[in-house]
């Protein structure tokens, strides 16, 4: 038995964007960067069409890593939050699928809140990193780089497309049975009661966490970030071990 803590990486972004976290997590907290595919050791795989079947094949991935008796959570950041979200909306609506401990969602505005009518996927390439890189949502080093942008431009346009077609209910149809932290950057664009709004779809407890940084605060506060996710884990599991033994 083990706890794992699966983590799913923002637009552009890959599996190998956690690795660094491994020196804070405590040793019985196995961390699993999840790599999405086209990119990295998934390079020749095709991109997602839906942001949906990102969330489908995440599934798939967390469910061939879990052993019997293991407990998990899921992290997602930016574009990776949505995609944790629609993971759980997965994972509840199948009954005998194992149910994570909680759920973290960070650097992003609860679904509903997205208007889903962005284009910036479908611009000439300079425009597309210009706009790009206004958001700052992504680093200038990827496309000041000629071989960087080649190689991640391509998947910084899919991940932006897939987000930018993403159509989610704009009634909450969906509620998570499990404690849901929000993390976000205090300098990022995302205010306390933004981030609030991701409580319509939690039925337990909720907290809304802010961290010294901007949008990509997870790597500026890395050793905060990864000590909150350690202590909310561990603290719910132990809720979680605690009423099991007094049933």
């Amino acid at each position: 038995m083990a706890l794992k803590l699966f983590c799913v990486p923002y637009a552009g972004g890959s599996a190998s964007v956690y690795y660094s976290w491994g020196k804070y997590m405590p040793e019985k907290i196995v961390l699993i960067p999840i790599e999405l595919a086209g990119r990295m050791r998934r390079l020749a795989e095709p991109f997602y069409d839906t942001l949906e079947a990102a969330a489908d094949d995440v599934f798939q991935h967390i469910k061939k890593a879990l052993c019997p008796g293991d407990q998990y959570a899921i992290f997602g950041h930016s574009m990776g939050s949505w995609i944790a979200y629609e993971t759980a909306r997965i994972i509840w609506g199948k009954r005998d699928a194992a149910k994570p401990v909680c759920l973290f969602f960070s650097g992003n505005y609860a679904p509903h809140v997205s208007e889903g009518t962005g284009k910036l996927h479908l611009l000439p390439d300079i425009e597309f990193q210009y706009e790009v890189l206004r958001l700052g949502r992504t680093s200038e080093i990827i496309f000041n780089n000629e071989q960087l942008c080649q190689l991640f431009s391509p998947i910084i346009r899919a991940d932006y497309r897939i987000l930018e077609e993403y159509r989610p209910s704009r009634s909450v149809n969906f509620v998570c049975n499990c404690p849901v932290s929000v993390l976000c950057g205090d300098m990022d664009n995302i205010t306390h009661s933004q981030a609030a709004e991701w409580a319509r779809y939690v039925s337990g407890e909720f907290s809304v966490n802010f961290f010294s940084g901007g949008h990509f605060f997870i790597h500026d506060s890395q050793k905060d970030v990864v000590s909150h996710l350690a202590c909310f884990l561990t603290q719910h599991t132990n809720c979680l071990a605690s009423c099991f033994q007094h049933n």
